[in-house]
Parts: structure tokens; C-alpha cells; sequence
């Protein structure tokens, strides 16, 4: 076989790998094709020098985000009202910048890994790995979807969700791979490097029936109103007048049998102060029946309204509100790596600006609540931030601007970890889908049909307490994973 030939098919066998990996996240649900798609990664870079090894991980990373974040080409030609070119570009654009985060995992591995042990390199990749999602969802832009830990809640890994949080799975999860590859090779540590494997992956079944808050036994009943409106129609006036028509009808008859009542990310498609007096109305409605109205609404950030604010407004017994500090790139904002490109292709600024970061939380039935809007549910440092004093999470998104893609499914999956992270039960209200009610394990307890018009309705309970990450977050993974990348470092140093 010619080198040119061998070059191109590790290449192209890098592209696929990384094509397997959103496998592992919902809606497909086969996590070990996640497990297997990095294990045979880890098999692949440690034939190839550097230089392959680097074009190696570009590839598996254009493929892992050219799958899994597809939808980013929906939400910008759609909700961006860019041409296809336009948007196929900037969409290539964006999933190449997002690729470059694992040829620099791969980069780094190979550099310090000289004159790893077989063992070190299993925890060295895990490390390198770590620190590139790390990076990738805190760097530049900051886009944290796709995580791999995310992607573990159909796998005894999930247990392990509430003690070292989602990079940390991560972390296990790279870490298993890692040890599944040495597991197949000749080596006299063959069979303990799959009894390691197996026992990571086990282990974590123990942890099952941890308590991870306590939970309250009053019930608080709850409604998401999903009136199935994708973005692309929020400014037809005659169906604005109809919606606003339906949210009525439904408050109205949800009021007198419900305690908390939720409408999704931008069901007002219009500034707060351009629907006031529906505002006042729906407000005047609640607190006749002693209930609390979340509703997602746009405020104006300053006086000339040049800038939007994207809020959660409480309305009825309660009042407040809570404006979204992560805002979505290309859609709410454009991230200034890309501001030239957008002048050049003449791609007018949106219009959002994000909220505060040190913001009141909101109450209902005199519980805090942990607030959550739509793209912010990929962050859970920001959930944790608003922990142990939130007893449930309230999170509202507008997904009709991805379209029929995978983003409602992989967006409903992160809301699932979010509350196995905290210990805390969630409502999430959804224009077109999915809305769900979770429990503190991340099990859906209910949930609405994706792009149908429905009022989904349960029950929820309060939490109170704090796991263990909530008390140390991400910051113990972050801190192991530089160690390791040091020792490996000065180890090859010394060798040198």
C-alpha cells in the first residue's frame, strides 16, 4: 500500500470515528459507539506521528460536530434570514473552528506522551481530552454542546453525574476507552486493563441509590404550555393575534387547578412594553387564582430599545424576572472572531444583549427557582451558581428556529443531566417540543410530543441540599487533568 494511499485512509477512518460519536447522544441513544468511537481514536493516534496524528483529530472533529451540530445550519438560515451560501459557510466555518479543539487534543497528547506507560497515556489522553472540551466550551465563542459526559446518562456512568459533574464524565468515559484499547493488545497487563475497564464502567452502579437532595413532600402543580410556534412565524400578525389568543384560553382554564404556569423562550414575540396590556391582563388572571405566570418575553435593554434583553418575566403573585447571559452565537449575537466576516458578507448585528451575571433569583410559592433559557442549558456552571438556594429548575426554550433536527433531543438530555448534576426536579417549556417534567434523577416523569400544540401538566417537588458538585463543580477534574498533563510533561523532560 503507498503512503499517499495509507495517509488518506487514516483520514477518512478519523472522519467516520468522529461521525460515530453523536451516536452516543439522544435521540440514537448507543453510547457505546461513543465509548468504541474514541477507543478506536486513541488506537489510531498512537501509530501516527504528530503530524498525522493532528490531521487525524481535525478530521474526527469535523465529523463529531459536521453530525452532531448540524442544526446550526437551520437556525442560521432560518432564524438568521441568511442565504443558503451565506449560511453554509458560516456553518462550515463554525464546525471547523469547533474541530480545531481536538486537533489540539490530539496535539498536546502526542507531544507530552513521548515517553508515557501504557498506563499513564490512558489517563494523558483522558487528561488532554478533558482540558479540550474544557477549552472548547469556555474559549472564544463558547459552545459546550456535544460534551461527552452529556452524552452518559444511558450508561452506569450517569451515577457518577452528581459527584465529578459532566466533564468528569467525560474524563471516565476517555478514561474507559483508553483502557479498552490495551485490553485487545498483547501484553501481560491485558486482563487487568480490562478488568480496570470493566470496573469503571460497573462501579458506578453502586452509587444508584445515592441520595442526592432531600426531597420535600408537598407537591406543586405545574403547566408548560407548548403551543408549537416555530420562530419563523413569531412575526405574522394575524397568527401573533392567535397565540396570543391560545396562551389566554390556557392560562385561563390552567389558573384555577395549577400553582405554576410556564410559557416558552419568546412566546411573546414582541417587547414587553408593546404587549402590555396583554400582560396586564394575563397578570390580573393569575392573581385572581393565586398563581404564578412564567412567560418568555424580549425587554429592551435601554431607553432608544437599540438592544434587546431575552427574558424569563414572573407575573401573578409573583414578580421578576430574569434575563439570559448566554446568548446563541450567529443567532442572538455575533461572536467577534467572526465580526469582520460578518461585515463583509454585510450580516446585520442582532439585536440581543446578555444579562447580569449576578442576578436575584426568581420565587414561586416562596421557593427560589434556578432559571435556565434555552442555549443556557448547555452550561451547567451556571446552574450551579444559582445552587443550593433554587429548589427546582424552570428552563424555556424556543427550538423552532432548529428546525426537524437533532438539537430538541440533545437539548432535552442535557435538561435531563442538569438535574441529576443538582438533585433538583425541572419543568421545561418548550415552543414546539419537547417539553418535559423531570424528576432529581433525570427521569422525564412527563412529556410532550415534539411540534405538536399541547398543555403538559404534573406535579414536582421542592429540593434542598447540595451534591458534590455543586459544592466543587468542574475545578477538581480540571485541576487532575493539568497535573497529569504536568507530570506526563516533565517525566518526557527528564527522559530527554
Amino acid at each position: 500500500m503507498s503512503r499517499q494511499k495509507l495517509k488518506g485512509t487514516y483520514l477518512i477512518k478519523s472522519l467516520f470515528l468522529g461521525l460515530l460519536i453523536p451516536f452516543g447522544f439522544a435521540p440514537f441513544h448507543y453510547p457505546g459507539l461513543a465509548i468504541l468511537g474514541i477507543a478506536l481514536l486513541f488506537s489510531e493516534i498512537n501509530n501516527l506521528d504528530i503530524k498525522q496524528s493532528i490531521r487525524a483529530g481535525l478530521l474526527f472533529g469535523i465529523g463529531y460536530m459536521g453530525f452532531g451540530i448540524s442544526w446550526v445550519y437551520l437556525s442560521i438560515n432560518s432564524y438568521g434570514h441568511l442565504n443558503i451560501p451565506v449560511s453554509l459557510l458560516i456553518t462550515t466555518i463554525f464546525i471547523i473552528y469547533n474541530a480545531l479543539f481536538y486537533a489540539a487534543v490530539i496535539c498536546l497528547y502526542k507531544f507530552v506522551s513521548i515517553r508515557s506507560s501504557k498506563l499513564l497515556s490512558c489517563f494523558l489522553f483522558s487528561a488532554c481530552y478533558c482540558l479540550g472540551e474544557f477549552a472548547r466550551a469556555n474559549l472564544g465563542t463558547g459552545f459546550p454542546w456535544l460534551l461527552l459526559g452529556f452524552g452518559q446518562i444511558d450508561t452506569p456512568l450517569r451515577y457518577l453525574l452528581p459527584f465529578i459533574g459532566v466533564y468528569g464524565v467525560g474524563f471516565v468515559s476517555v478514561l474507559a476507552s483508553s483502557l479498552l484499547v490495551y485490553s485487545n493488545k498483547k501484553s501481560k497487563y491485558k486482563i487487568a486493563y480490562l478488568i480496570s475497564f470493566v470496573i469503571i464502567l460497573l462501579f458506578p452502579l453502586s452509587l444508584k441509590n445515592y441520595k442526592t437532595s432531600n426531597v420535600s413532600k408537598d407537591l406543586i402543580s405545574v403547566a408548560a404550555i407548548q403551543a408549537n410556534l416555530a420562530m419563523r412565524d413569531n412575526w405574522d400578525e394575524d397568527l401573533f393575534l392567535q397565540m396570543l389568543n391560545r396562551y389566554h384560553l390556557s392560562i385561563k382554564q390552567l389558573a384555577k387547578q395549577t400553582d405554576l404556569i410556564i410559557l416558552p423562550e419568546s412566546s411573546i414575540p414582541v417587547p414587553a412594553n408593546y404587549a402590555s396590556s396583554f400582560i396586564s391582563e394575563i397578570n390580573k388572571l393569575a392573581k385572581n387564582h393565586n398563581t404564578t405566570l412564567l412567560i418568555g418575553i424580549p425587554k429592551s435593554a435601554n431607553k432608544n430599545e437599540s438592544k434587546y434583553l431575552n427574558t424569563l418575566l414572573a407575573l401573578g403573585i409573583n414578580h421578576g424576572f430574569y434575563s439570559k447571559q448566554h446568548l446563541v452565537p450567529f443567532g442572538e449575537y455575533i461572536p467577534k472572531p467572526f465580526a469582520k466576516l460578518a461585515d463583509l458578507l454585510n450580516i446585520p448585528d442582532a439585536s440581543m444583549t446578555q444579562g447580569n451575571s449576578n442576578q436575584a433569583l426568581l420565587k414561586v410559592k416562596n421557593h427560589h427557582i434556578a432559571s435556565l433559557i434555552c442555549y443556557e442549558i448547555a452550561y451547567p456552571e451556571l446552574l450551579r451558581k444559582q445552587l443550593p438556594k433554587a429548589k427546582w429548575i424552570v428552563s424555556i426554550s424556543d427550538d423552532g428556529w432548529f428546525g426537524h433536527s437533532l438539537a430538541i433531543y440533545q437539548q432535552q438530555q442535557m435538561s435531563q443531566v442538569l438535574s441529576i448534576l443538582s438533585g433538583r426536579y425541572q419543568v421545561v417549556a418548550n415552543n414546539d417540543g419537547l417539553s418535559s417534567i423531570i424528576d432529581n434523577k433525570g427521569n422525564i416523569l412527563n412529556s410532550a410530543r415534539a411540534f405538536s400544540s399541547e398543555d403538559l401538566c404534573g406535579n414536582i417537588h421542592s429540593a434542598t441540599g447540595r451534591t458534590i458538585w455543586v459544592v466543587f463543580g468542574d475545578k477538581p477534574f480540571l485541576f487532575l487533568s493539568i497535573l497529569i498533563t504536568i507530570i506526563a510533561f516533565f517525566k518526557q523532560r527528564r527522559y530527554s
